[in-house]
């Protein structure tokens, strides 16, 4: 059975329930007048209500559920035209009855979604108090229990015995799009260059290969999919390291216990990746032995470069991405103090050993920070061995950084259009011979729910005014080590942290006129969870070896 499983519907953890609920606000609001003081009762009767998803400002929203067993949620919320002048009660239920009459209004062919299959907690009952205009957020979960693949509707209605429901606001509706489709029926995304990091240490490689984007237009009544894609154009697989044989002196290529299983069992882990059209690369970082890609001699580059070259052939991985990170400089004794030739030197070696390989780098700290001056390079013109270079700055310790090397941003125009500056904390110039089309200039981290880089969403609403200036060059988005569904802290965020960068990230994502949902599809054959689940369950893709 080919399947879909969704993670997240509504992608915007950045838009917080008082952003949306601002957005249905404005939409809502009637004409002031001026009438005096009214009594309490002829102030409700002045005030209406309206229901809404967390994730769509208009009073229609998208949902996917997988064929079988399947189960999604979206929380929904309810808002009064006016604070309330005592508290108002409001009650939600799934409305088959308004199925026909919308089909009718706007010539769709929605099927009927069995109110049983549609599940409002707390008994659908909302409570707003007084002086507040809007209600505590509950959960509608969607089952899929005994529907076949199609497009259904679920409308879910509320009534009130204080206030009644705006015009347009009254009800909610639900397009739930049932389907079935295994990861093969999509095309890779070839507009963006999506880079994904997996630490092996935690999970199969197969985590970058599931991941689905859709785009729903939520300004049309039949609420139609633009598009489907994959994503993950580059896969950085981790933990990767070069190391230091006391014995030889040389620079040894070090490959954990995972990454060596990984390797070893391409076929299951790697294959699947590479046949969609996505390339597959090692991430080479420091591993605390003092010798690192700062501070090698000639003779150790010739023979690094080497040992990554056989590697990649034999295990035919389509490249290398250097991430100088852990090297432990000036923290070993007898080791060399770091130089600025040593690095581009490998570089350089690295391009001509393995012209048909792709070649990238993470612009990261002290290491990478000279590579605009060929004199402290030695002539080498680092950017021209590179296909791209990227931030390396995704620590969930700082908020989303977006580096300008270029100093194509203009602060003043940022902080009128409501940017939170700083844009980042770390200056960086332009890596001499590159492009900037072929510089990512942000990475993404998975912030814990709780955190507030994810609560306030700063650093997003800087990506959506970065890009809606203007000011970005190019399709790259990076993103932090891969995450699977994990109880806690991260519960939720491995889909919300991705549509969340989509929202934003997308000309069009922050005008209400579109939702980026981002699913997981799980392929049946050969996979290292059992393919015979209905739902993505905590831990899927976590490493088994």
């Amino acid at each position: 059975m080919r399947r879909l499983i969704n993670i997240k519907n509504g992608v915007m953890t950045l838009l917080s329930a008082a952003v949306i609920a601002g957005l249905a606000a404005c939409e809502a609001d009637p004409v002031e007048t001026i009438r005096g003081n009214l009594p309490d009762d002829e102030s409700l009767e002045n005030t209406n209500v309206l229901i809404r998803s967390q994730y769509s400002s208009v009073e229609r929203a998208v949902v996917r559920l997988t064929e079988g067993t399947g189960t999604t949620f979206d929380p929904i919320y309810c808002q009064l035209t006016r604070p309330a002048e005592k508290t108002v009660t409001v009650k939600a239920v799934s409305d088959e009855s308004k199925v026909a009459e919308y089909n009718s209004t706007y010539g769709t062919e929605f099927l009927t979604m069995p109110a049983s299959n549609v599940e409002i907690a707390d008994n659908g009952q909302f409570s707003i108090p007084a002086g507040n205009k809007t209600s505590e957020k509950i959960k509608v979960t969607f089952k899929a229990d005994g529907l076949t693949a199609g497009n259904y509707l679920a409308p879910i209605s509320i009534s009130s015995e204080e206030v009644a429901p705006s015009e347009n606001g009254g009800t909610l509706f639900y397009a739930v799009k049932v389907r079935g489709l295994e990861v093969g029926d999509y095309e890779l995304d070839t507009e963006n260059t999506t880079v994904f990091y997996v630490n092996t240490s935690d999970y199969s490689p197969l985590l970058a290969d599931v991941w689905v984007i859709s785009k729903e237009d939520v300004m049309s009544p039949n609420m139609p999919t633009v598009w489907q894609k994959t994503y993950g154009n580059i896969v950085n697989l981790r933990t990767v390291q070069i190391g230091y044989d006391e014995t030889t002196g040389r620079a040894r290529l070090i490959l954990n216990s995972d990454i060596s299983y990984v390797l070893e069992h391409a076929d299951l882990h790697i294959r699947p990746l590479q046949d969609k059209g996505r390339k597959v690369c090692l991430s080479l970082e420091g591993n605390g032995s003092g010798l690192g890609f700062c501070n090698l001699t000639d003779a150790q580059i010739e023979d690094f470069v080497a040992q990554v070259k056989a590697c990649l052939d034999l295990y035919e991985l389509d490249g290398v991405n250097l991430f100088d990170r852990n090297a432990g400089y000036g923290q070993v004794e007898g080791m060399p103090a770091m130089n600025t030739t040593s690095y581009p030197k490998l570089i350089k070696a690295m391009r001509e050993a393995m012209p048909d390989k792709m070649l990238t780098l993470a612009d990261y700290e002290e290491p990478t920070e000279y590579f605009w001056d060929t004199e402290a390079t030695g002539g080498i013109e680092v950017g021209k061995y590179l296909d791209y270079a990227w931030s390396g700055y995704m620590s969930e310790n700082e908020d989303v950084q977006i580096l300008d090397p270029w100093g194509v941003i203009d602060q003043n125009e940022g902080e009128m259009n409501g940017m939170m500056f700083p844009v980042n904390n770390h200056p960086r110039k332009p890596i001499a011979g590159l492009e900037q089309s072929q510089y990512g200039a942000f990475a993404v981290p998975f912030y814990s729910v709780s955190s507030s880089f994810n609560t306030e969403g700063i650093g997003l609403m800087n990506l959506w005014v970065w890009r809606m200036l203007g000011w970005s060059a190019n399709n790259i988005l990076m993103f932090g080590d891969l995450i699977t569904n994990i109880q806690g802290e991260y519960e939720g965020q491995w889909g919300a942290t991705i549509g969340g960068a989509l929202m934003v990230y997308e000309p069009d994502g922050m005008d209400g006129t579109y939702i980026y949902g981002t699913y997981i599809s799980h392929n049946p054959n050969g996979n290292v969870f059992d393919p015979n689940t209905q739902t993505l369950y905590y831990g899927d893709y976590a490493k088994d070896w």
